[in-house]
């Protein structure tokens, strides 16, 4: 009888571990899905400030979202940060040039994740575009969370930085 028992034990086992072996194939893909589409939406940010699209601009962030910009003002709520966008997009004086670098994702968990990327926003006078007046560069660092209705920006950190960095690469320290 202990013999029939660990034959069930056995073949339950290996069912088992052959039932989990076949769901990381799905979780790999749902992984690279999600790296894929946090990628998209850093390319709609971008799409969205040099077109100067408020909307889409802010489509992505979660009612709850903070900001950190790089002069270390904190804003809290959408609402607040599409008024610091507006500050930005409708400048009576001023317009800007935009560009980011590639972006770096790093997923925590299946929930969670966080965007890193390079910027840079040239700005200039509306009436003379070819001079420039202020150069940004900058590294944001975004945290995203997903839930049922897709991944949202719930929080970012913006700090300016000497260069602008085409794609993030770690660097180590000798």
């Amino acid at each position: 009888m202990k013999i029939f028992y660990l034959g069930l034990l056995w073949i339950g086992g290996t069912t088992l571990s052959c039932q989990n072996q076949n769901e990381t194939v799905p979780l790999t893909n749902t992984r690279e899905q999600d790296s894929l589409e946090l990628i998209q939406m850093v390319a709609e940010r971008e799409r969205a400030m040099i077109q100067k699209d408020m909307a889409l601009a802010m489509d992505r962030f979660a009612e709850d979202a903070t900001w950190i910009n790089s002069q270390g003002y904190y804003f809290k709520g959408r609402e607040e940060l599409e008024k610091f966008h507006g500050m930005m997009m409708g400048n009576d004086s001023l317009a800007y040039y935009y560009e980011v670098g590639k972006p770096k994702i790093r997923l925590l968990d299946s929930q969670n994740a966080l965007a890193y990327y390079s910027w840079k926003m040239f700005w200039y006078k509306k009436e003379i575009p070819s001079d420039t007046t202020f150069k940004e560069i900058g590294l944001m660092t975004l945290n995203a969370h997903k839930k049922k209705e897709g991944w949202k920006w719930t929080a970012v950190t913006n700090q300016h930085t000497p260069w602008f960095y085409p794609e993030i690469i770690p660097v180590t320290v000798d």
